[in-house]
């Protein structure tokens, strides 16, 4: 009879290893991890353990460009990072919870009471080799936002200020054209996202979500250019609260369609107050939006013979748009091929 049990007991517990196992390395299995909006490998998965998230310090903060130490050994590792001309020292003993952050600056002399101590629930260790602390206390620990996307359980972590993740959109913080781009993360400008943004409601919110981080300047002021390396959006602040005077967009993926009967000659006839439609049967086709604002609209062509581009702008009128006074077009020659 206890045999029988003991044999029971036994393959019942066998088989709730297992499959806690087995889902404990499915979810490891499924997360994924980006780091300022790229997508990373770590070289430790993320694990999960005692419904905390651990994650390798090491490689996260080498990732963002800070200095990692390790002493084998005290078994303490220290980082040094800097945000805003200010130095961090953390140092973090293996096995303890608490980790001690110490700023330093030649801006500022600090003393021992801006030492921070910061408390972990669950303490640091080594697993496979590497050091594993839960996500957010790596947060605290680098002065970065974490955050766990609620849908799929993907970690992003930033260092920029702002880290809006996929679901976001699922909380009707943004209106339903710009949930319909559906490169969010990538960085940072593009065309589709450019043409998802209501210039008549613009906001600080639209801004985040197009360039995946705050700008460091007010736009209620003098227009300012946006880049990430490829595309750039040059930016007219606001006439009034949550109206954009013009955003214009020049990128590498700005669509292209030519018409030889774009030429300087032909940009020269056109003038004040011709429509859109006008326009188009003067150059062979429609142009390419490169511009809009709450009163005007930009349209880009470009001549398939001479290797030029010409650019209109309209004001809007009506539900139509018409050729703006002068200055109300350019025509440029350079090489777009």
């Amino acid at each position: 009879m206890f045999k029988r049990l003991n044999f029971v007991l036994i393959a019942f517990i066998t088989t709730t290893i297992f499959f806690t196992s087995y889902n404990t390395a499915s979810a490891n299995d499924t997360i994924k991890v980006f780091v300022n909006t790229k997508e990373v490998v770590l070289d430790q998965k993320p694990i999960i353990k005692n419904g905390r998230t651990l994650v390798p310090l090491r490689f996260i903060s080498e990732y963002l460009g800070n200095d990692v130490k390790w002493n084998p050994k005290k078994k303490v590792v220290t980082i040094v990072y800097s945000i805003e001309n200010i130095n961090y020292t953390v140092t973090l003993p293996i096995g303890q919870k608490t980790a001690t952050k110490t700023p330093s600056s030649y801006l500022y002399k600090y003393s021992q009471e801006d030492v921070v101590h910061i408390q972990s629930d669950v303490p640091s260790q080594i697993i496979n080799g590497r050091t594993v602390v839960p996500l957010r206390f790596i947060g605290e620990l680098l002065g970065i936002d974490v955050r766990s996307d609620y849908q799929n359980k993907d970690i992003y972590i930033s260092s920029l200020g702002v880290n809006l993740i996929p679901s976001d959109f699922e909380k009707d913080v943004y209106d339903k054209e710009l949930r319909k781009v559906k490169d969010f993360g990538k960085p940072t400008v593009n065309y589709e996202k450019f043409l998802a943004l209501d210039a008549d409601h613009f906001n600080s919110i639209d801004l985040d979500y197009l360039f995946a981080k705050k700008p460091s300047v007010d736009l209620f002021g003098a227009p300012e250019a946006f880049r990430d390396g490829f595309n750039e959006i040059i930016i007219s602040g606001p006439i009034k609260t949550n109206y954009l005077n013009m955003m214009i967009y020049k990128g590498k993926d700005l669509p292209i369609l030519s018409y030889p009967d774009v030429t300087a000659e032909s940009t020269a006839t056109i003038k004040e107050g011709m429509t859109y439609d006008e326009v188009v049967k003067l150059f062979g086709g429609p142009g390419v939006l490169s511009g809009k604002g709450t009163l005007r609209e930009e349209y880009k062509w470009v001549s398939s013979t001479e290797k030029g581009e010409a650019y209109i702008t309209f004001v809007k009128k009506d539900t139509s748009l018409y050729v703006t006074p002068s200055p109300y077009r350019s025509y440029s020659w350079e090489n777009i091929y």
